[in-house]
């Protein structure tokens, strides 16, 4: 009978295994952080110790020796040391090492310390090439828990180019999960092609593509088609780390006072999907006068966990680098706190909007309206009082461009609660001291209007006008269909109230009630009643009630015919 040595098979195999390294050549997110402990105090139930977690998602062993961990503008180098296929690691200072035993394999450096509030940690092997980067903004953490004691973790490391959008603050009840499955795991595929944010101008030469997303790191570069009409790009160049920006140089400079139509197809994203065209126009930056670009909107008091917002315009035919440009407060009448709106080269385009603010997604989904990408997140703004204070633009050589004083008492006064709604500026070509120019944003708007016209904005007309588009339309339980009532107002602050009446004047729905609506829009009818049903097939009746604070009132009928389908 032969005997088998168990024992040593299986250190046989083992031994095999952890030769089949593969630590040079490795692939782009490769090796991912997967959880981030940027601040571990005040203690929710690990140890105060800051900490990243590595997830390996390759299907070979790989040996970190030589590699690089790079926090913002520091590096330290990984020591001989090795992650397998599905593994979990944690990096931390040397110093506090002994206060992560027990909760996994730890790999201490001597170079650690990650910043509370934001920063950029990336992954390098042998021979400098990227293996991951992740740039993480205090934003990501929730109001309630950016405090302290909680990480944030990648909800989808399947998805490892996801930003903001695959990130998520632990659901761990001690604060996070070292060296296990992240408890915000789920699938949360990248689906959507990237999107164009703005094309800056860098020099008469060089263009930047700035994408909303990480791109792909070779079909960026050679893939995607860039055209402008009279030029040739003659050099590509997607900067590293974040791959959000694609640099690229011209054969010919541009010229002063023209304007450029600019092409980009075939953009992919790190995941693979690709933006297949879009179209800008662009021109050489140019020195503003004054008046040129004008506070235009300011969200001072925000909703319950919303942050504010100041919006200003260009209302020039000019296109203006708002680099070193910046935003301020008042305190006793007197400019108190200026803060830097960006360091970097940044075109506001002719009559372009731009809303200013440290978190742009939660403004965007405060305000859904708000489809445009005309944001620019700042990393602070400074303190803007939720009661009265005073905004204040200041150019790049320092002086002052434009002032808004404001109070809460400029709201319409009809409005009860003030909370999360913006005052906007009616008409662009006045002074922003004229306090009768600006008025509360439409409650039919959203109560606020960041990067995009005013709702309040003036129409110029001297009569209201009201009409009905299409005036028969048929509703459909699946794919909508609506009459739509378009309205143009001759001035801002009124309020509307508009009810839908049958043939037989039965009231049919409350489509609005005593709501402040805007200058210029649109109210939908869905062609269902008070209980949600699609109505009988018919005429229908529009009464439209107005009013403003003065007390005039105008009443507006208007008719539209339902078609059952």
């Amino acid at each position: 009978m032969a005997f088998i040595n168990w024992k040593n098979t299986v250190i046989v195999i083992y031994l095999v295994f952890v030769l089949d390294f593969n630590s040079f050549a490795q692939t782009y997110n490769s090796v991912v952080i997967s959880e981030i402990m940027a601040n571990p105090n005040p203690p929710v139930g690990l140890p105060s110790v800051e900490y990243v977690e590595l997830y390996n998602r390759s299907e070979k062993a790989i040996a970190l020796k030589n590699w690089k961990l790079t926090i913002g503008t520091r590096s330290a180098t990984f020591p001989d040391s090795v992650i397998f296929p599905g593994e979990y690691v944690l990096v931390c200072n040397k110093a506090n090492a002994d206060h992560l035993i027990g909760f996994g394999k730890i790999i201490p450096l001597s170079t650690f310390s990650l910043p509370n509030e934001d920063g950029t940690i990336s992954i390098y092997q042998p021979g400098n090439s990227l293996v991951f980067s992740v740039s993480y903004e205090n934003s990501w953490w929730p109001s309630d828990k950016n405090a302290g004691g909680y990480s944030i973790e990648m909800i989808y490391t399947d998805n490892p180019c996801g930003a903001q959008n695959n990130w998520k603050v632990s659901e761990d009840i001690r604060g996070g999960t070292p060296d296990k499955i992240n408890s915000v795991k789920s699938d949360n595929p990248d689906s959507e092609p990237p999107v164009i944010q703005r094309i800056d101008i860098a020099s008469s030469t060089e263009l930047r593509i700035i994408a909303s997303e990480k791109l792909d790191s070779l079909a960026s570069v050679s893939g995607t088609l860039i055209e402008i009409p009279g030029r040739k790009i003659v050099k590509r160049k997607l900067e590293s780390p974040q791959f959000l920006n694609l640099l690229v140089t011209l054969d010919i400079p541009l010229l002063t006072n023209e304007t450029y139509h600019l092409s980009v197809r075939n953009l992919s994203d790190c995941a693979g999907n690709i933006l297949r065209q879009s179209d800008f126009t662009i021109g050489l930056p140019a020195i503003a006068d004054s008046g040129d670009v004008v506070l235009n909107e300011i969200l001072f008091n925000p909703p319950l966990g919303g942050v504010d917002f100041v919006e200003i315009y260009n209302r020039s035919k000019k296109y203006i680098d708002l680099k070193n440009w910046s935003l301020g407060n008042v305190k006793d009448s007197q400019t108190d706190v200026v803060r830097i709106i960006t360091t970097e080269n940044y075109i506001l385009p002719p009559f372009g909007y731009l809303a200013l603010t440290t978190n742009p997604e939660m403004i965007k989904k405060l305000y859904p309206a708000s489809t445009t990408n005309n944001f620019l997140r700042l990393t602070s703004l400074p303190a803007y009082s939720n009661t009265d204070g005073g905004v204040i633009l200041k150019n790049q050589d320092v002086e002052i461009y434009d002032r808004f004083d404001y109070n809460e008492a400029m709201h319409d006064p009809l409005i009860s609660d003030k909370k999360g709604v913006s005052l906007e500026k009616s008409d662009t070509d006045l002074s922003s001291a004229i306090i009768s120019n600006w008025h509360s944003a439409s409650a039919v708007a959203g109560n606020a209007t960041p990067g995009y016209a005013n709702s309040q904005i003036k129409t110029g007309i001297e009569n209201d006008l009201f009409e009905i588009d299409p005036e028969a339309f048929a509703p459909d339980q699946t794919t909508g269909g609506y009459a739509r009532i378009k309205y143009k107002l001759s001035h801002s602050n009124k309020i509307a109230t508009i009810k839908i009446f049958d043939t037989s004047g039965r009231l049919i729905r409350n489509l609005l009630r005593n709501q402040l609506i805007g200058t210029l829009g649109e109210i939908l009818w869905d062609g269902r009643n008070e209980n949600g049903n699609i109505v009988k097939t018919g005429y229908y009746l529009i009464l439209i009630d107005i009013f403003d604070s003065n007390g005039e009132k105008t009443q507006y009928k208007r008719k539209v015919i339902v078609v059952q389908n």
